[in-house]
């Protein structure tokens, strides 16, 4: 890579709305998770619900708040509230950010910022001897990470020139020319299955799967090493037939290797921040037993289970 190339990928802007310096279930080692913002999908149980809009976007978190109406006073739209399940409308706000200056207590910010490659790069260079020590590296989330292809291209290629190892956890609905750009500069994908039915992938992520199943039997054909992961959510797809389904799906398309994710009780307090209703509200984590079970099924259909 020239001097020139590489100041080109530095320069690539993109929008990133959290990072874990220490992250240790995304990939080998410990890493440094990138979090990028937007997503295809509308999983009802999302677990980021921040991140689904390619924007940043105003937060507000209830704990803090003192009720004390500076920036319902302050909001130039009306449009704000310090009611829990009251959050304005996030289409209609300018991000003037006046609610943010306002809140003397801290309980309103801006998730989201615009950063540059080449500073998350500087980032994770100078947790190399980390990285090195444990095997780890980088990985980018989100949301879905190929809704910045040429950001997430630009921190890839500029990762791989540094030899820091790189993960990328994708929902696989994007196009095939947008995954394929990141194979060759990509170590490890994480590939989230939903569902292996298309009715079943509609009605919990209002999408279908058609073009995911797809993409994940052509990034394996093209040589990428790759685990699916499964979100498994108690009631909607955690169950022993649906993961059954879905390691016969993976398996299908030639996956060797399956991890299953228990349903995380942190979700609803997400949905509190952007002041929305959690949908699923209510549900519990599955016990390690539980688990157990799920992954013995996914044995059975020849997949070896990697850890979460």
């Amino acid at each position: 890579m020239t001097t020139a190339e590489r100041q080109s990928l530095r320069d690539v802007r993109g929008v990133v709305f959290a990072f874990d310096q220490t992250a240790t279930h995304d990939g080998p080692g410990l890493r440094m998770l990138v979090y990028l913002k937007g997503c295809p999908l509308g999983c009802i149980w999302c677990h980021s619900p921040e991140s689904r809009r390619p924007g940043p976007q105003i937060v507000w978190y209830g704990a803090r708040c003192v009720k004390c109406g500076a920036c319902v006073e302050r909001c130039p739209q009306g449009l704000r509230s310090p009611e829990p399940l009251a959050g304005p409308d996030p289409d209609a706000c300018l991000l003037c950010e006046a609610c943010v200056a306002a809140c003397t207590a801290g309980a309103i910010e801006v998730k989201g910022g615009r950063i540059l490659a080449g500073e998350i790069v500087d980032q994770a260079a100078r947790q190399r001897a980390f990285f090195d020590a444990s095997g780890g590296g980088v990985t980018l989330s989100g949301g879905e990470p190929m809704l910045q292809p040429q950001f997430a291209v630009a921190m890839l290629r500029l990762l791989q020139d540094q030899g820091i190892h790189t993960a990328v956890e994708t929902s696989g609905l994007v196009t095939w020319d947008e995954l394929e750009a990141v194979a060759d500069a990509t170590d490890l994908f994480l590939y989230d299955l939903k569902h292996a039915s298309d009715e079943l992938h509609r009605r919990d992520t209002g999408v279908s799967n058609a073009t995911i199943l797809e993409n994940l039997a052509r990034l394996i054909a093209a040589g990428a090493d790759v685990i699916v992961r499964v979100p498994c959510i108690p009631g909607l797809n955690g169950t022993p037939e649906v993961v059954a389904d879905i390691a016969r799906a993976a398996r299908d398309r030639g996956a060797t290797r399956i991890s299953l994710l228990p349903f995380n009780p942190a979700t609803p307090g997400k949905y509190a921040w952007l002041q929305q209703p959690c949908p699923v509200a209510g549900i519990k984590a599955q016990t390690r037993d539980q688990m157990s079970v799920l992954e013995d099924v996914a044995r059975a259909e020849g997949l070896t289970v990697a850890e979460p």
